[in-house]
């Protein structure tokens, strides 16, 4: 994949290289190559130069010297392969594809067709040995060299005997056996999806699709999602909470064989799950409904801890900088700052949420806890600000607001008027607890269905 991205990329810069010269410097390079008779470089080469200016005689004079040369030689390498059915078939489709390159620029009247008999006779001999030998591989049960020439085939003739359905047997003949015997062995997903892409590629294999089905009816694993009765107050409401989100994230995970409470229907089990949760379902019709399930899936949110701050405030006291006209000592009128003593208000409030959830995963038939889990969740968040109008606004101290004192003290640095207006500017809204209760909701739901399905569920 490398090589092929390599040589990729080495095409696309010489065709980028050849879009950024003219006509002359690709007939000079085309010169350079015909004298070295490399030929196939220099008849490239005439091409784009004659793409460029079309009617150039010396170039039209150039590609055809040199483009009937390569065919001549060509031709001359097919004929003297005629004993060798593939060396021949090859050197043939060679020549014609240079033929049909250089069709455009040059007379080619006298290749075309003149070999054509030879060369089909020679074609039906080497494909009937090729198609012998994939029989005889696929017969071996070498299905990756059958492939390999049954694809060469199809290549050729793509209407040849029955190619196509050749190749397609070998590609999944072999996928089908392996499939077959995780089957047996009881690995059901492996089964499954060993088979799913083949299937995805011809879906009108039906033997495929029925060991699908079947891996998929004996591997599939039943839940079903509880719910703890001795929870009560936040504890219990979150708890619900989850377990329908939960629910939502299983069904979106797409996973086939996991299946809730053996029900299909995303909308009944969300009302079951409701009606669990709100007590509404009795004793013997929850019983009969989990009956089918392979395991209990219970996630509890054991610790809830919402704290809401109170919004605290405090007045601060500062300098506010205004400008007065003034007289320098050369008499010019200056801007000079003033700075007057006032008051603003600073405000807080965090709010902080810390939440710890428990998932287990308990067997119907033996009651042994398969899997437990714990998740965590905290989440704060803080508003800042002060209300003041301007955004010439300085903090300091002073004791007298009316009059001077020893004691006052205005911190005029720039940083700490850009501080003070950041916080003027700042959010004054925090997010409650409710919201933050629900991104724990979702990053519990979400956490616990990844870890359902990393588990390896069997029935």
């Amino acid at each position: 994949m490398d090589a092929m991205k390599k040589s990729i990329l080495l095409l696309f810069s010489a065709l980028l290289l050849a879009s950024c010269h003219g006509a002359r410097y690709h007939y000079k390079q085309g010169n350079r190559y015909a004298e070295s008779r490399a030929l196939k470089r220099a008849v490239t080469e005439y091409k784009f130069a004659l793409d460029r200016k079309p009617n150039k005689a010396k170039f039209l004079t150039a590609m055809n010297t040199y483009g009937t040369a390569l065919l001549e030689e060509l031709y001359t390498n097919y004929r003297f392969a005629d004993g060798n059915d593939s060396l021949s078939v090859y050197k043939f489709l060679e020549a014609e594809k240079w033929t049909n390159y250089l069709k455009p620029y040059i007379s080619v009247s006298r290749y075309e067709g003149f070999y054509t008999r030879d060369y089909l006779e020679q074609r039906s001999r080497y494909m009937a040995g090729v198609y012998e030998r994939s029989h005889g591989l696929i017969r071996a049960k070498d299905y990756q060299q059958a492939q390999k020439r049954l694809r060469e085939l199809n290549e050729l003739d793509p209407k040849y005997k029955d190619v196509k359905s050749l190749l397609r047997f070998s590609e999944v003949e072999p996928v089908y056996t392996a499939a077959l015997e995780e089957f047996e062995m009881g690995k059901y997903k492996e089964a499954y999806y060993r088979l799913q892409p083949m299937y995805k590629k011809y879906p009108d294999q039906n033997e495929l699709k029925l060991l699908m089905d079947e891996a998929l009816d004996r591997g599939m694993y039943r839940i079903g999602i509880v719910s703890d009765p001795n929870l009560t107050g936040k504890e219990a409401t979150i708890s619900a909470a989850v377990q329908s989100r939960l629910i939502s994230e299983l069904y979106r995970l797409g996973d086939p064989f996991l299946e809730l409470v053996d029900r299909t229907n995303f909308d009944l089990i969300q009302e079951e799950q409701e009606s669990i949760v709100q007590g509404t379902t009795s004793d013997g019709a929850l019983t009969q409904e989990l009956l089918s399930a392979n395991a209990y899936l219970k996630v509890v949110v054991n610790v809830a801890d919402e704290i809401e701050g109170e919004l605290e405030s405090e007045t601060k006291k500062g300098y506010e900088r205004f400008y007065v006209k003034t007289k320098n000592k050369e008499g010019e009128t200056v801007m000079t700052a003033k700075y007057k003593k006032v008051t603003y208000r600073e405000y807080w409030k965090e709010n902080r949420v810390h939440y710890i959830a428990e998932l287990v995963l308990t067997d119907r038939a033996t009651s042994k806890i398969l899997s437990v889990n714990s998740f965590e969740f905290d989440e704060e968040d803080k508003a800042h600000y002060i209300n003041y109008s301007n955004d010439q606004l300085f903090p300091g101290y002073w004791k007298y607001q009316s009059r001077d004192h020893r004691s006052d003290n205005p911190e005029i640095a720039e940083f700490k008027r850009k501080e003070l207006a950041r916080l003027r500017k700042a959010s004054k809204s925090v997010k409650s607890p409710a919201t933050m209760r629900k991104g724990a909701i979702n990053y519990f739901a979400q956490n616990s269905a990844k870890h359902v399905q990393t588990l390896d569920l069997r029935p």
